[in-house]
């Protein structure tokens, strides 16, 4: 380069020099990313983990519902086979199925002293019901398995109260 004016070399401009740090060092950058980097690993980790609970949560909520409507459809008219299985997509549940397994057990006390015979005693009916889940994509879930006994005494319905006359008007 030339001088500009003669006599003089020319001089590169440099700030004065500040006390204390000027600014950041590449290598404090790159901590301070990493630093960054794993702690929203591990939030966002820690939402899936959220929203997995959060999910089971609704399985097993929306399980035990159905179950109770199928503990009272089996209280008011007991399966006829051993074995039964359904699903239910009739009310908009495709993902939840249902499986029964039915047996009499014949009552029998050993030890009771009465003066009269106990004979022909009504079977106690045992009903078990699992509740099933499979959304495809992970293994199927059982979140509702549900041991029932049933006693052996009629469970009214609607209709049954009527055929057997328990509110028919008396008459004055």
């Amino acid at each position: 380069m030339r001088n500009r004016h003669p006599g003089q070399e020319c001089r590169l401009y440099r700030h004065p020099r500040r006390s204390g740090r000027g600014g950041f060092v590449l290598l404090e950058v790159i901590v301070s990313l990493v630093i960054l980097g794993v702690a929203i690993a591990t939030l966002m980790r820690s939402f899936t983990l959220s929203m997995n609970a959060i999910r089971k949560n609704d399985v097993m909520t929306q399980a035990c519902l159905l179950a109770q409507d199928m503990i009272e459809q089996i209280e008011l008219n007991p399966p006829q086979s051993e074995s039964t299985r359904g699903a239910f997509e009739d009310i908009g549940f495709p993902q939840f199925g249902w499986e029964i397994e039915y047996t009499e057990d014949p009552v029998e006390y050993r030890n009771l002293k009465t003066k009269s015979k106990i004979k022909d005693l009504r079977p106690l009916r045992h009903a078990t019901l699992r509740v099933t889940y499979d959304d495809q994509r992970n293994k199927k879930l059982t979140p509702v398995l549900v041991d029932l006994y049933l006693p052996p005494i009629e469970r009214f319905n609607y209709q049954s109260k009527f055929m057997n006359e328990l509110f028919k008007d008396e008459k004055k």
